[in-house]
């Protein structure tokens, strides 16, 4: 994504500025630029992510908690972390319960770089960043850049949501691409 050279004017490096900052958001016009989003759950819930933006091979949306804290995984194992990607194939959704303890979820983004011929994941480098919109009280709009080049909101574009605790894992929509694949998962790990 191009940077438009009549918006407002960002620092030559994001990370820097946070630092500078001391985390704090750094402003674009009106519109504040994050490392992360935290989220206060009263109760258990479901989270889905949806996403709304270009397939970004190598991005991923990154969701943690803090203990006592937990993140169910689709088996039901559970995890202080996980990233869910956008790749060909897979649905453009999912939804994991969370099982707050009183702590708070974490949401950040998660990029590919290349050093020495070699990929590596990295998040809150250069000059990654977030904008957040909120969308309702439950739900929210990420505009992710990924760390490399100029800050740009539209490297990874999704949506997080927050159901009910009892809201299905496995929502009924079929995935086009892959025909049975959400029944089978179903039958499998239940939902």
């Amino acid at each position: 994504m191009t940077s438009d050279p009549n918006s407002p004017s960002l620092p030559g490096n994001l990370q820097q500025a946070f630092i500078d900052n001391g985390g704090a958001p750094v402003a674009l016009g009106a519109e504040q630029i994050v490392q992360a989003d935290r989220w206060t759950l009263t109760g258990d819930a479901v989270v889905e992510i949806r996403f709304t933006g270009k397939p970004v091979p190598g991005a991923s949306v990154r969701l943690s908690i803090r203990k006592p804290g937990r993140i169910l995984l689709s088996d039901g194992s559970p995890a202080a972390a996980l990233a869910v990607y956008d790749q060909r194939g897979l649905p453009r959704s999912a939804r994991h319960r969370v099982r707050p303890n009183g702590s708070s979820l974490l949401v950040y983004n998660a990029y590919a770089v290349m050093r020495g011929g070699r990929s590596f994941e990295e998040s809150w480098t250069g000059n990654a960043g977030m904008i957040v919109t909120r969308l309702a009280e439950d739900r929210r709009r990420y505009e992710c850049s990924d760390g490399t080049g100029a800050f740009a909101r539209g490297d990874l574009v999704f949506e997080i949501g927050l159901l009910g605790a009892d809201a299905p894992l496995f929502p009924d929509d079929a995935h086009p691409a892959r025909p049975g694949l959400l029944a089978k998962l179903r039958a499998r790990w239940g939902g």
